[in-house]
């Protein structure tokens, strides 16, 4: 073999194995990728839910009773120095029927990437807005079937599209801001044309804030939520809410008490209101694995009679770390034309009250 030659093939193969060795390295880094998920089941009776203007009984296999059933991935890779690469992507889904929910999207729940770092996390995508994030704390009934939500589920569960949010932590305090281009890629005629506007981009902006500390006993919060309207004519008019809310927690009992209000001042001028939502309640220890919840909330609109009166309860059992059975009962008193039905799936006939229990199981992976 020729000098030449074994220069060639000397190189050849240090080539070989640098390429070896890269890839042996990038196999070896800190990486991991996680599935995981929630499904959630149970039989629901209802007593007077609206049909044609009359008070009916409903029945029924209904999902996403505790908690919202989903499945998801999440991932993170160390960059060093402290820095994450990080990435959630999770699908909402009803178990009763196996439909995707978010209006059919794949990952309808989150959809995100971003960087971790000892200055905050920031993140793209579709994702929680800023009071969603809080509510999951201060409700005694986060996301179960008759909690706060029940008042203003499309909004308390609300996760703009096209959105960055960055989320920071230093010792009690926490907080975040978001700024989403267009908040619902799916609305309009046609599809999409009322969110990330050519030469608008105040159509289906939206903007919010939160402010959380927790020390010791006590956990308080102020959320804010910004909206802009989503036609060219309402642009300029803005759907803001406020959310001030507390957590006092008696270890020695096991004992949570909680309390909250969110007030939303609408100027769209087919809305053109304000409104109150305030609610109080109590998570309970019982023993190792039986705990009660409950919550008393209440819905106003100024200038109206039209109220609500929502109480809610949950009593609950681990059977382990990842399977919960559970009882939740609800009843709502309604007063003017309020509809407002114990779960914001079945509305009430206007005026009229309205009661549900559900029994079901609620496992996670």
């Amino acid at each position: 073999m020729s000098q030449s030659m074994q220069k060639l093939g000397l190189a050849g193969c240090m080539t070989i194995g640098l390429a070896l060795s890269t890839q042996s390295a990038l196999a070896q880094s800190t990486t991991n990728v996680t599935i995981y998920g929630i499904v959630d089941a149970g039989i629901e009776y209802t007593h007077g839910v609206a049909a044609g203007g009359r008070k009916e009984n409903l029945t029924r296999l209904n999902g996403s009773n505790q908690l919202a059933s989903r499945w998801g991935l999440r991932g993170t890779e160390d960059l060093g120095g402290g820095v994450k690469a990080v990435f959630n992507l999770e699908n909402g889904f009803s178990p009763d029927t196996g439909n995707i929910l978010q209006s059919g999207r794949l990952f309808g729940r989150a959809s995100v990437v971003g960087v971790e770092s000892p200055w905050g996390t920031v993140l793209a995508g579709r994702q929680r807005n800023t009071i969603f994030d809080l509510i999951l704390v201060y409700d005694p009934l986060p996301l179960a079937t008759y909690g706060v939500t029940a008042h203003d589920n499309a909004f308390f569960t609300q996760r703009p599209d096209n959105s960055i949010k960055y989320s920071y932590k230093a010792g009690p305090l926490s907080g975040s801001l978001l700024y989403s281009f267009g908040r619902d890629a799916l609305t309009g005629t046609p599809a999409g044309s009322q969110s990330e506007v050519p030469g608008n981009s105040r159509i289906g902006r939206q903007m919010g804030a939160s402010l959380n500390y927790a020390a010791g006993p006590v956990s308080v919060a102020f959320g804010y939520d910004q909206q802009q309207g989503v036609t060219a004519a309402t642009a300029s008019e803005a759907d803001r809410r406020y959310l001030l809310a507390g957590i006092y927690d008696i270890a020695s009992t096991r004992t949570k008490l909680y309390a909250g209000v969110v007030r939303r001042e609408n100027d769209v001028p087919a809305i053109d209101t304000t409104s109150h939502i305030y609610w109080v309640g109590f998570k309970q220890g019982i023993t190792g694995q039986l705990g009660l919840a409950a919550q008393l909330s209440r819905a106003t609109q100024s200038g109206s009679p039209n109220k609500a009166t929502l109480l809610g309860t949950s009593l609950y059992y681990d059977l382990s770390k990842r399977t919960q059975l559970y009882l939740n009962m609800a009843y709502v008193k309604n007063d003017g034309a309020s509809a407002q039905g114990v779960a914001n799936s079945t509305p009430a006939v206007p005026g009229e009250n309205q009661t549900g229990v559900v029994s079901g199981i609620m496992h996670r992976f």
